[in-house]
């Protein structure tokens, strides 16, 4: 993905479309200044809905200093690049997210969440093709009027995505567990 960075993925999304390819993500056209100006949104929606491990991190959370009004002890400040909250330490720990703040009873946090990704350098395969596929639903229907193509490129992002969560949930496994029956466990101890 390094090679290409924004302008691969802009022009899967166009090519998707119909669209001619873009030259430069810069480029001064009404095509290229849509594709700018719906690029953030998408890249976000898709990075929030699956915990890509590419987009991964962790970190402890500081406190803000202000106490939340009624429900949790404390208010913890998130981390700017902040998408999604994926666990917490100590684990099972309740709390909330709301807005730019954790709120949470515990008086040290520390989270894996999703973060907001801008280096298409550090993005999997699979996220290239969903970000591509949800962006081109997203510019189809000013580009062609076509509510079919809409949702046949919206039908695609979901298989893809829904692959991308199976592929991810089998990278999650122990591997040495691989083709591994129960009986087979049992069998070899």
């Amino acid at each position: 993905m390094a090679v290409n960075g924004l302008i691969h993925i802009f022009n899967l999304a166009l090519d998707y479309i119909g669209e001619e390819a873009l030259t430069d993500a810069a480029q001064a056209s009404p095509l290229a200044e849509r594709v700018r100006r719906a690029w953030p949104m998408v890249r976000d929606e898709v990075l929030r809905s699956h915990v890509w491990k590419c987009a991964c991190a962790r970190t402890a959370l500081i406190r803000t200093g202000s106490v939340p009004t009624f429900g949790f002890a404390y208010s913890y400040a998130l981390p700017p690049d902040f998408l999604r909250l994926v666990s917490t330490c100590p684990e099972g720990a309740r709390c909330r997210v709301e807005g730019p703040h954790l709120l949470a009873d515990e008086p040290q946090m520390s989270i894996a969440y999703v973060r907001r990704l801008e280096d298409p350098a550090s993005y999997d395969p699979a996220l290239v093709q969903c970000m591509a596929l949800k962006l081109a639903a997203t510019l189809a229907f000013a580009s062609s009027a076509s509510t079919a193509l809409v949702q046949g490129l919206e039908e695609r992002y979901a298989l893809k995505l829904r692959d991308s969560r199976h592929l991810d949930a089998m990278d999650a496994e122990d591997p040495a567990q691989w083709g591994r029956s129960e009986w087979a466990a049992a069998k070899m101890g």
